[in-house]
């Protein structure tokens, strides 16, 4: 009859876990074709917002291209212009300068008009690179004569426009601040057929992307490079700045997306997709005169915008819903299923446990033991006669209120737990079980008993705690090792960063001429000198103190609730001990520092001052000023007296 029904159950056991798998997986194939609409609705938008832009791109730089043109022309012909190199006065001066005053107010990309004259000199100039343009005292006006570009503006004839290359604005042989990447649009002034000086336009880069840049979006880069491939400007003006500052090698587009650059390079436009990037490219056409403005401008967003990140992640989580919500269903069904087959073999199991060698342990619905088996007896020490009627609580158990009251309620949730449980046997000594609690029911679900079952794995922690100890220790001084200081380290850096007051310090100590000891009296004198110097050290420092040894002849001491003047004291006590003891054939040099929020900082601040004493002659301690940038000025304190080793 049993076996009938039990058939019957996993029949219909089977039959719902199939109709649970089928609508599984056509949820899955739901989402699948949700998340590719999802992601090919959003490069058919990137397609056509790249399209726009580049086409009002390219549009708009031809037109301030021509707009520039016409204006050098027009100065270079204005009547200002002229009347100011026929007769040089104040006020023909003051005219000319409003003209350029003015042109610099309505054409944000211009940042400098110039009127230099045949010998380089600068006459009038107009600033435009805050939000004013600013008129240049005549007394700030420099001489260009060494420029190349003054060089090159002198060989243009007259109506001719030259263009300067893309560079960085110099200002009395330094860099302008701000710093300011600019194009040099020059034409030659002629007035009665003599050349009488030459127009000088510079134009912002960053300004000029900004005008032509007009469709304004987020995620989307716009660049422009020269004919090589080499950045020339970008809207965004700090790796514009980096690329002109350092010109690094590799640097360039061929080199960093040898794909998309081979692309570019066999069509006038076109677009790429590649690492999670759309780019797409048009071939700027702006006559040979403006051509170092670019011969190509490039377009980039990601494939993913926070917007379709948002939707796919709502797809994922309902999916995940629905999927839990299957699971939900299948662990109920398992459970009811297990539960099941628990009620038929409850005797069976608890008989096979009490003949088997894992600890038993059966209590009633109070928690006082009704029956344990030999492996309790053995772990806790009592007899069974001593052990039979006392409840659980008394068997000094390292359980406190919140733990028990945890386990009931997962008994009460699941009539399951499982866990370590500590405990102290009837001579003291400590033993740890891998735990499990079952709980068994009458049929009105009332609990009539505990099954507690253990396996005793005391042995197996000590081996772990030893061998742990083992791997954080240095085998042949005994002090910590490199692993264990930097978990040392870490965990100050923590504190010290959860409360700023908090003071701690580490010292670095290396022995002097180490190679002279192993060179001349062979490396097992090295190995002495190591372990006494590590046995001192233990000796004379704190209990919270850590000392390790972290490399040949280097070791490490963290000193807690420590300030740097103490820290320093401390090492330079060591120093003039070991320096006035006879046993130690050695000296040592020591750098300290204080220890922040960062740990990798606190080591290499005290490994420079380390390096430091050594230079300034060894057997002394250097302080690291850590609130200062400048090693110079870490201070330095000496022991009594110079290494002899």
């Amino acid at each position: 009859m049993q076996q009938t029904q039990r058939r019957k159950n996993i029949r219909v056991f089977k039959l719902i876990f199939s109709v649970i798998l089928m609508f599984s997986i056509s949820v899955g194939f739901y989402i699948f074709n949700q998340y590719q609409k999802i992601e090919n609705d959003e490069m058919k938008r990137i397609n056509d917002k790249h399209s726009q832009r580049l086409t009002f791109s390219t549009d708009k730089l031809a037109a301030v291209i021509e707009g520039v043109d016409d204006i050098i022309k027009k100065l270079t012909t204005s009547p200002q212009i002229m009347k100011f190199t026929e007769h040089p006065s104040q006020s023909s001066r003051d005219t000319l300068e409003n003209m350029f005053y003015f042109v610099a107010k309505n054409e944000a990309i211009y940042s400098q008009i110039r009127y230099i004259n045949n010998d380089g000199i600068e006459l009038i100039r107009v600033n435009n690179l805050g939000v004013q343009p600013l008129r240049v005292p005549t007394a700030q006006l420099q001489n260009k004569s060494q420029r190349p570009y003054f060089v090159y503006a002198k060989q243009l004839k007259q109506g001719e426009v030259g263009t300067w290359p893309v560079d960085l604005e110099i200002e009395n042989g330094e860099l302008s601040q701000p710093i300011q990447a600019s194009m040099r649009i020059i034409s030659p002034v002629y007035h009665q057929q003599k050349r009488q000086g030459f127009m000088v336009i510079n134009l912002s880069i960053s300004n000029m992307l900004s005008a032509i840049d007009g469709i304004h979006q987020d995620n989307v880069v716009t660049k422009i490079f020269e004919h090589q491939g080499h950045l020339l400007a970008s809207d965004q003006p700090n790796e514009t700045l980096d690329n002109l500052l350092h010109n690094k090698a590799g640097s360039s587009l061929a080199e960093l997306m040898p794909n998309l650059w081979k692309q570019i390079q066999s069509s006038e436009n076109g677009r790429l997709t590649q690492d999670d990037a759309v780019y797409s490219y048009a071939r700027l056409s702006l006559g040979e005169a403006y051509s170092p403005l670019g011969q190509y401008i490039v377009i980039s967003s990601p494939t993913d915008s926070p917007y379709v990140q948002q939707q796919k992640q709502h797809l994922l989580v309902n999916g995940l819903l629905i999927l839990l919500l299957i699971a939900g269903i299948c662990g109920y069904i398992f459970k009811l299923y297990n539960q099941h087959e628990n009620e038929l073999a409850n005797s069976q199991l608890i008989e096979a446990a009490f003949n088997g060698v894992a600890g038993v342990i059966i209590t009633n619905p109070q928690f006082a033991l009704i029956k344990v088996n030999q492996e309790f007896v053995r772990v806790s020490g009592y007899t069974q006669k001593q052990l039979l009627n006392k409840s659980l609580y008394q068997l000094n158990l390292s359980l406190n209120e919140h733990q028990v009251a945890a386990i009931k309620i997962q008994l009460e949730k699941d009539d399951l737990w499982k866990g370590e449980i500590v405990g102290h046997n009837k001579s003291g000594l400590q033993y740890t079980l891998i735990t499990r609690i079952q709980t068994l029911k009458n049929n009105i679900g009332q609990v009539k008993k505990y099954v507690i079952t253990f396996i005793d794995i005391t042995q197996r922690k000590l081996l772990e705690e030893e061998l742990r100890n083992q791997s954080e220790s240095d085998p042949l001084t005994g002090v910590w090792n490199r692993r264990k200081f930097d978990k040392e380290l870490d965990n100050l850096t923590v504190y010290t960063k959860r409360y700023p007051d908090y003071q701690a310090c580490l010292g670095i100590i290396d022995i002097d001429h180490f190679k002279v000891i192993n060179d001349k009296h062979g490396h097992d004198a090295g190995d002495v000198a190591l372990q006494k110097l590590a046995h001192f050290l233990n000796q004379q420092c704190r209990e919270t103190d850590i000392v390790a040894r972290i490399g040949g002849e280097e070791f490490a001491v963290l000193m807690p609730h420590t300030s740097a003047a103490q820290a320093e004291a401390v090492l330079n006590r060591l120093c003039r001990i070991i320096d006035a003891n006879s046993q130690f054939p050695f000296t040592i040099s020591a750098g300290v520092t204080k220890v922040k929020d960062d740990a990798t900082l606190a080591y290499k601040h005290a490994d420079i001052a380390m390096y430091r004493a050594k230079k300034a002659g060894r057997n002394q301690v250097i302080q690291y000023d850590a609130t200062t940038t400048s090693n110079t000025q870490m201070r330095m304190t000496s022991s009594s007296k110079l290494s002899v080793v």
